[in-house]
């Protein structure tokens, strides 16, 4: 999965803070089962210029993969917190997904069985 991190506000990407992203966004990996399209924009950043106080920070997933595009947004009062935020916003976004592609085809296979179990009548 291809990464790119874009910084808005008062925040400076250091090389922690990068190394830190990627490990997060990394995770997310299992759900697309290496999918050689699937493209994270992530984007870190703060609320407004001027506020000090309460959730500050914000993080951006937007997702585009090969069976769908999703999107999440989070804010906490620490860039830390706003990424884990963000991408447990993600993860719950996927699997929202995997489990309603898993129900659509056990139901249509369903659907099957019953159908060729009342052909013969």
């Amino acid at each position: 999965m291809e990464t790119k991190i874009k910084v808005t506000g008062a925040v400076i990407l250091t090389d922690e803070l990068n190394t830190f992203v990627e490990r997060k966004v990394g995770k997310l990996g299992m759900f697309l089962k290496k999918d050689p399209t699937a493209l994270a924009h992530i984007e870190i950043g703060t609320t407004s210029a001027g506020q000090r106080i309460g959730d500050v920070f914000r993080g951006e997933i937007h997702l585009t993969f090969a069976g769908g595009d999703l999107y999440a947004e989070a804010v906490h009062n620490t860039l830390h917190g706003a990424v884990e935020k963000t991408v447990a916003e993600m993860r719950r976004e996927l699997r929202k997904i995997k489990d309603k592609n898993r129900d659509l085809t056990r139901r249509g296979a369903s659907e099957i069985k019953d159908f060729f179990r009342n052909f013969g009548k």
